[in-house]
């Protein structure tokens, strides 16, 4: 074969391999008619292996600044390292955590999570394709984006990326890289930090943990506001040895507080987090835009190291309110705060008078013209047996009523049910209605604690409470009662309520 010819065809077959590279290539591409369609059908568009828009780590950050629909703010980040040399000199760079600071709030705590969130976001920025090359850029939510964030690097070089819609479907999001015309779709969550406004950027914790038990213990608790009709209700902690709950009411009534609404109630009131902060420095405008000049619960406590003043507004229908405190705004709920959720009448106990039985040394039942009157007497033998290795309590009881031997059954199954009335809500209570039933409990330590009960309607009794917390009882229950006196009195085992 002729060299020319030999030439010719290998030119021909060269020809054929490009146009056919060429055709692949082609084909590939997106038309300029699909990259000019809606946001919709580009996201279906050809896929490309991820496009590193931005590659750098968050160390590398000086400052990020900020604009987004909550307003703008600029966040400095600063990573130390110090170097270290071994002793062959060998020299190594230890990279200690980096530290956001957020201007304007340079005295505040940040919230774990929310600037590292920022960071990663804007020092690697990948995308999943090309959707559009910037021709139509409304269609992708850029006319009024979502995010501008300038990020500044150590070296001063700086990139700005701008957060248009999100994508049909729930598909990603759309993005914009200054100097490149190119609309990139990327998963939303590498660009959801972009979205923190400057109060997303401020720690919720509220208070402070307690060192140890004693820094645990209030030496003031008050509560008030609308939900206590502006009344205090002062609390402090039980001393009697009458009862085993752990707190008592002081104000505006003396009583034992309810253990497990008390109990729950004091959890989150020293130390909690609040969901989200909303206004800094608030002042009274802002106090009152938010409805907490008018609190519906306040809390005033003092602990030996710390010293706490709170005002919330009532829960709305989601269970959210808005909590003041050191006249920052916050907004929370009523899962993470358990004192919104009790009125007057959760915080005492449900028993009408229930104390502990090794307590009492003396009950006086009066109803008509009838006394009774029980003498408990404890014969007290408390011995450390060594084969069990344990102490061992043999007390036993000597019980009279009225001159009358009782026994120690009769006037157990007696007690648990004179002790097992109920009250329900708190009301006002006409003394000077006929008494159908008084009991009076004399503890060891001379103190007392009497129950009256009045004759009612509906069949329910007023109960006055210590002279002074006005309820009601069923008038089953005093019915019981009344019986149960007479029988026990007579050394006759009642039955029990229960």
């Amino acid at each position: 074969m002729k060299s020319t010819t030999k030439s010719l065809i290998i030119a021909i077959s060269s020809v054929a391999v490009l146009a056919g590279a060429f055709s692949a290539v082609y084909f590939l591409l997106p038309s300029q008619e699909e990259a000019e369609k809606n946001s919709s059908d580009a996201v279906s568009s050809e896929e490309a292996d991820h496009y590193h828009l931005i590659s750098h780590v968050p160390a590398d950050i000086k400052k990020i600044d900020v604009e987004n629909e909550t307003g703008k703010y600029t966040i400095l980040s600063d990573t130390p390292k110090t170097e270290s040399t071994a002793e062959d000199g060998t020299v190594s760079t230890i990279t200690d955590s980096t530290v956001y600071t957020l201007v304007g709030y340079e005295d505040m705590k940040l919230l774990d999570g929310s600037p590292d969130t920022l960071a990663d976001d804007a020092a690697s920025v990948t995308a999943e394709k090309i959707v559009n090359d910037g021709s139509k850029k409304s269609d992708f939510g850029f006319d009024s984006p979502r995010a501008v964030v300038k990020v500044t690097y150590q070296d001063n070089e700086q990139k700005t990326i701008t957060l248009g819609s999100d994508a049909p479907d729930n598909k990603g999001a759309y993005i914009m890289i200054e100097g490149d015309s190119n609309v990139y779709l990327t998963d939303s969550d590498s660009v959801d930090g972009y979205l923190i406004g400057a109060m997303g950027m401020l720690s919720t914790e509220i208070g402070k943990a307690a060192a140890d038990d004693d820094s645990n213990k209030f030496t003031k608790m008050v509560f008030s506001g609308s939900l206590f009709d502006n009344k205090d209700v002062v609390f402090g902690y039980n001393t009697s040895e009458a009862y085993s709950e752990t707190y008592v009411i002081t104000s505006p009534d003396k009583t034992i507080a309810n253990e497990e609404a008390v109990t729950y109630m004091m959890s989150n009131i020293r130390e909690f987090s609040a969901n989200e902060v909303i206004a800094v420095n608030a002042d009274e405008a802002k106090i009152k835009e938010y409805g907490l000049d008018d609190p519906y619960v306040t809390v005033s406590a003092q602990y030996p190291d710390l010293k706490v003043d709170y005002k919330a507004t009532k829960p709305d229908a989601n269970g959210e309110f808005y909590l003041l405190s050191d006249n920052i705004i916050y907004k929370t709920d009523k899962n993470t705060v358990a004192w919104v959720n009790y009125t007057y009448d959760q915080l005492i106990p449900e028993d009408v008078i229930a104390p502990k039985a090794d307590s009492v040394d003396k009950i006086t039942v009066e109803f008509g013209k009838d006394i009774y009157i029980f003498d408990i007497t404890r014969n007290r033998e408390v011995y450390y047996d060594t084969d069990k290795d344990t102490d061992v309590d043999n007390t036993t009881l000597s019980v009279k009523c009225n001159e009358k031997d009782i026994s120690e059954a009769c006037y157990n199954a007696f007690y648990q049910n004179l002790t097992s009335a109920k009250r329900s809500g708190i009301t006002n209570v006409d003394s000077g209605k006929e008494t159908l039933l008084k009991v009076t409990f004399q503890f060891s330590d001379n103190t007392t604690a009497t129950a009256e009960y009045f004759k009612g309607e509906n069949r329910k009794c007023p109960v006055l409470i210590n002279g002074t917390i006005g309820s009601t009882a069923y008038e089953s229950y005093v019915t019981k009662i009344i019986d149960d006196t007479a029988k026990a009195a007579n050394n006759e085992v009642v039955k029990s309520i229960y």
